[in-house]
């Protein structure tokens, strides 16, 4: 499943530390020594240390660094507490929703990843990573009309991803439409691969096919 690319966000910390020391200068070096104390002994007053604040909750970023560590350790259920309690903490920060719906995936509970897909794409509509996985979920519950459109939207925001547009190829053959398949494969791939993978999709699509047109047993 893809991952949305979002600009990280730089620490700050640095350059707030030089305009502080700038500031005590200012404020306190524009004043002339007291007659009494020579310039050599006269020293400014130091404010306390701040103490680090303990009553701040964890950014969207440290919650979703902290699963992305859980998820590579394979602690799936920490993994998923923690995803959860960054979307109710940061209920907009999207690639929490993305992470949790691709953990989802992974263990099986594909109508769950829907859900939570869909409630990502309510607050980022426009979004191309979230449409395309929101695709392949559909795409496993067999909902190709679904599918396709989720993709389409997905290659007309980013029409330079070929990942998006093979993604479209594979709908469309499932759904029957072979050749928009192959007109399509052979935008992205030399003739031969395209042709390779448009006979594998047609296999695939004559196996659904036939598993549908079957009658259970009586």
């Amino acid at each position: 499943m893809t991952r949305p690319g979002y600009p990280a966000t730089r620490c700050r910390w640095p350059v707030r530390a030089c305009l502080l020391g700038l500031a005590a200068f200012l404020l306190c070096g524009c004043s002339p020594p007291s007659p009494s104390v020579s310039r050599s002994t006269a020293r400014f007053d130091k404010p306390p240390a701040a103490e680090p604040r303990r009553d701040l909750p964890p950014s969207a970023k440290t919650l979703y660094s902290m699963a992305e560590i859980l998820a590579a350790q394979g602690k799936d259920k920490e993994c998923e507490f923690v995803l959860r309690r960054c979307r109710q903490e940061h209920p907009r920060f999207t690639p929490a929703y993305n992470s949790l719906a691709e953990l989802e995936m992974r263990q099986g509970r594909v109508h769950e990843a829907v859900d939570t897909l869909s409630a990502a794409l309510q607050i980022r509509p426009r979004d191309p990573v979230l449409l395309n996985n929101l695709g392949m979920c559909l795409l496993l519950r067999k909902e190709y009309v679904r599918a396709l459109e989720q993709f389409t939207s997905a290659a007309g925001l980013v029409p330079e991803n070929e990942k998006y547009r093979g993604n479209m190829a594979t709908a469309l053959e499932l759904l029957g439409r072979q050749e928009e398949s192959l007109a399509l494969l052979q935008q992205i791939l030399p003739r031969d691969k395209a042709a390779y993978n448009a006979e594998v999709l047609r296999k695939a699509h004559d196996k659904e096919a036939g598993q549908t047109t079957d009658s259970p047993p009586a």
